[in-house]
């Protein structure tokens, strides 16, 4: 008699769901964060600029937040093509990025706040970073479980997934040393490293 058939094992849609709000709700945040530009009624034109100058911080984050989040709910999304069913520890897995998924508006108002100091640098760099971490750690146990995973998964993909996900960690923590002297420089590899995710890779011929 098969003893596995009394464990149970939850279908993955709810926990799909339920990143989709914390997703939507945290992109929705880092929009309402946006603090609108100081213009003096009646200004002309050049006080139009000027505030927008001065605002140009914001909205560079608010860019690249949305843009990374984007790109981890397209991960996240393509996860649960393979995995169909969940257990608790992958749920418990999956609360754990959530919770760091949240923190992204923080971290962003922080950098927009203090855009060239070293301090927001590292902690916004280190939210991303532990994103990534629990995403793949989620997937990492997920696809080791064949009870868990909905089909089998090509050694290609497994591999290129991995690399994504450990990507980012590693030019973040790149920025991050880079930050303690060249802060500038720092913004721009946060600025670059999404693009890297939309140039083509192995995984293409699998996606829809």
């Amino acid at each position: 008699m098969n003893e596995n058939r009394h464990v149970l094992r939850a279908a993955s849609g709810r926990l799909e769901a339920l990143g989709d709000g914390v997703f939507s709700v945290a992109m929705t945040i880092l929009v309402i964060e946006l603090a609108l530009p100081v213009i003096k009624p009646g200004g002309g034109w050049h006080e139009f600029v000027a505030a927008m100058k001065e605002s140009w911080h914001g909205f560079l984050c608010y860019m690249i937040s949305f843009v990374v989040l984007g790109i981890m709910w397209f991960g996240h999304r393509m996860m649960f093509e393979y995995i169909a069913r969940t257990n608790r520890y992958f749920i418990f897995l999956g609360v754990l990025f959530y919770m760091v998924v949240c923190l992204v508006p923080f971290s962003t108002r922080f950098l927009t706040r203090d855009t060239l100091e070293w301090y927001t640098i590292m902690m916004y760099g280190i939210n991303l970073s532990l994103c990534n971490l629990t995403l793949y750690a989620q997937w990492s146990y997920g696809t080791k479980r064949k009870t868990l995973i909905e089909r089998e998964i090509p050694a290609e993909v497994k591999k290129e997934a991995r690399f994504l996900f450990l990507l980012s960690p590693v030019v973040y923590t790149i920025a991050i040393i880079i930050s303690f002297f060249a802060p500038v420089v720092s913004i721009v590899i946060y600025t670059i490293t999404p693009v890297l995710y939309l140039l083509p890779n192995k995984l293409d011929k699998y996606l829809p």
